[in-house]
């Protein structure tokens, strides 16, 4: 799938950004047309910093996820695997472990184990990955110092000695402090402190209650999309994808209704124009057996809104409450 980006910023409070995907329309983009300077040191930089500002958002929605650091450094690395292994597929006809590991700086033997392996067979690593909460909600849920003898989750003192809550940290939380836990879990609605100062579990893993399957594979699939096609138009900048963008400031807050009602009601229209297009061009489907290839299209609108960035000092955080150990 391919697609093309149209992006623009609005606002005095707020930042405002609206974006179109489409494939395969043979329009240069303001972006490939600025001239680039060829020194590799450069390149490096700017893909540091470019990296950076894209792995902010991403790291988001692997904590949101229920996901640790560690696991998506695992994930990175068999993607890289897998990414230059069909590279040479398409180049070569054949796959090169030790090209591989030069290009990637992954040990071969743990490329050939990715290679092997399915990639839904990573199990095991990923458990031994996990957050640090999601490890004690785990042992919460199933070492039996600490759940009732029904086998559930036990409501636990907070600190002290025997089947507490800071014991519970103290076997499972890899050394972070006890309060450090216990204020993420609650922030993250997986526990509760009751009046009585108990800690109750209330959830197996943090999650962000947005998170579902259908919408994490949607995100997988769409931003992939839109990556594929940049990265596509940076390779091969005779022949790119359309991607534009618009920019705009000093727009009212009060403004920002009508203007996300707008944007929706056009986009329903463009997009069920270009469905009427696709429909109209597509091909019959060509036996399995037949060799002969058809390219898959998608469209896609997104709209993007931001808040501009409170000034330091100006953000009220919330006071701590205080939990006093029993003497």
């Amino acid at each position: 799938m391919r697609g093309w980006g149209l992006r623009g910023c609005w606002g005095a409070h707020e930042a405002l950004a609206a974006a179109v995907i489409v494939g395969y329309s043979p329009v240069l983009s303001d972006v490939i047309k600025q001239k680039v300077r060829k020194d590799p040191r450069d390149v490096r930089e700017v893909a540091r910093k470019a990296l950076l500002q894209l792995l902010e958002p991403l790291v988001e929605f692997v904590l949101d996820s229920g996901l640790s650091t560690h696991e998506l450094h695992s994930i990175l690395r068999e993607a890289a695997v897998r990414s230059v292994a069909a590279r040479q597929m398409e180049l070569a006809r054949k796959v090169n472990i030790s090209g591989i590991a030069a290009s990637t700086g992954i040990p071969r033997a743990e490329i050939s184990r990715i290679l092997k392996s399915s990639s839904n067979s990573a199990g095991g690593i990923a458990r031994r990955q996990q957050q640090t909460t999601n490890r004690i909600l785990a042992a919460w849920h199933q070492d039996p110092k600490f759940t009732t003898a029904e086998g559930k989750p036990a409501d636990l003192k907070i600190y002290g000695r025997g089947s507490t809550f800071e014991t519970l940290v103290r076997n499972h939380g890899r050394g972070i402090p006890c309060r450090a836990i216990l204020d993420e879990l609650t922030r993250a609605g997986a526990a509760e402190v009751l009046p009585s100062r108990l800690v109750r579990v209330k959830a197996s893993v943090t999650v962000d209650r947005g998170m579902t399957p259908q919408v994490i594979r949607s995100f997988g699939l769409r931003a992939a999309e839109l990556l594929a096609t940049m990265l596509q138009n940076m390779r091969n900048p005779e022949n790119p994808r359309f991607i534009a963008s618009i920019s705009g400031s000093n727009i009212s807050p009060a403004l920002l209704p009508l203007f996300r009602k707008a944007l929706a009601n056009k986009g329903a229209d463009f997009l069920a124009d270009i469905q009427q297009s696709l429909l109209r061009d597509a091909v019959p489907a060509p036996p399995k057996k037949n060799s002969s290839r058809t390219n898959q299209v998608s469209v896609t609108i997104f709209y993007h809104e931001a808040s501009r960035k409170a000034k330091q000092g100006s953000v009220a955080v919330n006071k701590r409450r205080n939990f006093r150990r029993d003497v």
